[in-house]
Parts: structure tokens; C-alpha cells; sequence
């Protein structure tokens, strides 16, 4: 699609809205691809877009219903959607997992976190269409700052007793749960046509020497802005969103994600961004998570390859 992937949500009435394929009603409909509540408001409801589709504006900046709430460039932005979901438009990366099937497979395995609930998913020219449930909270971000060190300690020690429980769903190749290709920028060093498929990721991971004999489940992206917490702790819930990296890895890559990864730090504005990253990666080694840190830039250096990515692999930090 030509359009920029932030003006995919258009506006055909105050309460009407074209995304994609679809028409998004503040109404509720007797033949709906999908419904949802608006927290005992009025309810929202997608229908297929007519065709020709109607005429539309750009989206109002000030929209009492549907608010941008994230931008990446071309590859991705989301949308509040009233007070209970998200859209997501995310550009498809071929070959990968859905986001849509990974979230759907975590929730049959019903862990011991919070998830979103996939509202409805479609693809259209190019481009995923993700709706989903609100997870209850604050982003661990956002919460961070408010903090004592108990309650800063106690989601460390949470996030690595997650690790711990999805390690136990295993498989036998390095993918997605639908066995095909996870897009771990990570673990690809080509700049150009970038080979997510899972004998080109194992062969990175074969390279820094880790037993790739057996596979894990691991979410991959576990930084502040991923990890919902309550606005106000209390029961100490935790949840966990954005599943599009999340698959089938060596296990020594949940570590060494941490490790290398300048992604999951805190905001600039903290004190000390790299502490969240320093103090999970810390726990896991207390847990008998191995670290390939060294092995992954010495890996990641052997290449001519002079992307954004190799300044990382020059200043991993010491996170001791």
C-alpha cells in the first residue's frame, strides 16, 4: 500500500471508521465479523468494507473514540479503541508467524500471566490488521519511576519465574508455533533480503557454540513497554503484550537477549536506563540461564555488514 502505515485508520463518520478491508461501527450489528463491549458503554463492531468503499477524512487528532497511541516508521502503529482495545497495523513480514496465532496458542496454554485476546485478524495488501483486548494497567515503563525497590524487585523476579514457565513448552526446530520463520532482527546480519527462516537463524545460534539440540518458548521482547502492571500494586498481576517476535529458541537466547538487546531499556530520562535489562539478566544467570553475550558480538562483528545494529554489537553493556 502507498498510503503511510499511520494514516490506515480513516474516518467516514464521528462514529464510523475505515481500517483496511474493514468498517469499524460504534454500534453493535446482528451480522458482525466481531463485537466487542466498551466497558458497559456502547459496543464496537467490525463489518466487511463495501465495495467501492466509502468516502472518508483523515482521522481527527482529537477523536474522543480512536487515538494513535504509536508510531514505527513504515513497519507498524497501533490505536486505542475506546477504553478496552487496540488496532495494530503492522506491515507483514513474509514467511513469519502471525502475531495473532502466537497470542492464540499462549492463551490455550492459560499461564500464569495476563494476555490480550485476539478480537478479530485480517490481511489486506500487504498489511496485518490486529485487533486486540486491553490488558488492565500501566506499562512497567510507565510504573517504573513510582517504584520502591520491592515492588522494582518483585516484577524482576516475575518476569523470570515467565521465563521459566514458557521454557517448558518445547519443540524440535528454532520457529514460530506454526513452524514458520520468527523475525529476530537479532540473529540476521544481512542489511538487504533478510532470511528469517529457521536453519538461517539456528546456523547464528550453532555459531556462538549454543545447544540447539532442543528448542524453548520465549517471548524475545521483554522490555518495560512489553510488560503490563497495575496501576496502583497490589496482587502484584502481571501481564505481557506485543507476541510478534515470540517463538521457538536455543534457551541460551533468553539471556543474551537481555544482555545485548538496548531495546528493552528503560527510558533515557531514568537514572539508569540499562537497570531493568541488568537486573533480569542477573536472575536469570541465578537461575542457570547461560549467557552468549560475548559469543553473539564476536559473531555479529565477523561481517562487513556496517549496519545501525553493529553499534550495538560495540557497546554491549556490561551488565554485571
Amino acid at each position: 500500500m502507498d498510503e503511510p502505515i499511520e494514516q490506515s485508520v480513516k474516518q467516514v463518520s464521528p462514529n464510523t471508521w475505515l481500517i483496511g478491508s474493514l468498517v469499524l461501527h460504534r454500534s453493535t450489528c446482528g451480522s458482525c465479523l466481531a463485537t466487542w463491549s466498551d466497558d458497559g458503554e456502547r459496543s464496537f463492531a467490525l463489518t466487511e468494507a463495501p465495495v467501492p468503499p466509502p468516502l472518508t477524512t483523515s482521522l481527527p487528532p482529537d477523536n474522543p473514540h480512536i487515538q494513535l497511541v504509536y508510531s514505527a516508521g513504515v513497519s507498524s502503529a497501533v490505536w486505542s479503541v475506546g477504553k478496552k482495545a487496540f488496532c495494530k497495523v503492522k506491515s507483514i513480514v513474509s514467511g513469519t508467524t502471525p502475531e495473532a496465532a502466537t497470542i492464540d496458542f499462549v492463551r490455550k496454554k492459560q499461564p500464569d500471566f495476563a494476555m490480550p485476546e485476539v478480537l478479530y485478524h485480517t490481511e489486506y495488501h500487504g498489511r496485518s490488521y490486529l485487533f486486540l483486548s486491553r490488558v488492565p494497567g500501566r506499562t512497567l515503563a510507565d510504573a517504573w519511576p513510582t517504584l520502591n525497590e520491592a515492588w522494582r524487585q518483585y516484577y524482576v523476579t516475575a518476569v523470570t519465574e515467565i521465563c521459566k514457565e514458557m521454557q517448558e513448552w518445547t519443540a524440535d526446530r528454532l520457529s514460530g508455533v506454526d513452524g514458520r520463520n520468527i523475525p529476530e532482527q537479532y540473529l540476521v546480519k544481512s542489511r538487504t533480503a533478510k532470511d528469517y527462516s529457521p536453519g538461517s537463524l539456528e546456523k547464528g545460534c550453532r555459531a556462538m557454540a549454543m545447544d540447539c539440540s532442543s528448542f524453548v518458548f520465549y517471548h524475545a521482547d521483554l522490555g518495560p513497554g512489553n510488560i503490563i502492571v497495575e496501576n496502583d500494586p497490589n496482587s502484584g498481576t502481571v501481564g505481557i503484550v506485543d507476541w510478534e517476535t515470540a517463538g521457538y529458541f536455543p534457551r541460551g537466547w533468553i539471556r543474551t537477549k537481555f544482555r545485548i538487546c538496548s531495546g528493552m531499556d528503560l527510558s533515557s530520562s531514568t537514572d539508569n536506563p540499562v537497570r531493568w535489562r541488568s537486573e533480569v539478566q542477573r536472575s536469570l544467570g541465578a537461575n542457570g540461564f547461560e549467557d552468549y553475550s560475548s559469543a553473539w558480538q564476536l559473531w555479529w562483528q565477523s561481517t562487513e555488514f556496517t549496519g545501525s545494529m553493529n553499534v550495538v554489537a560495540a557497546m554491549v553493556e556490561n551488565l554485571e
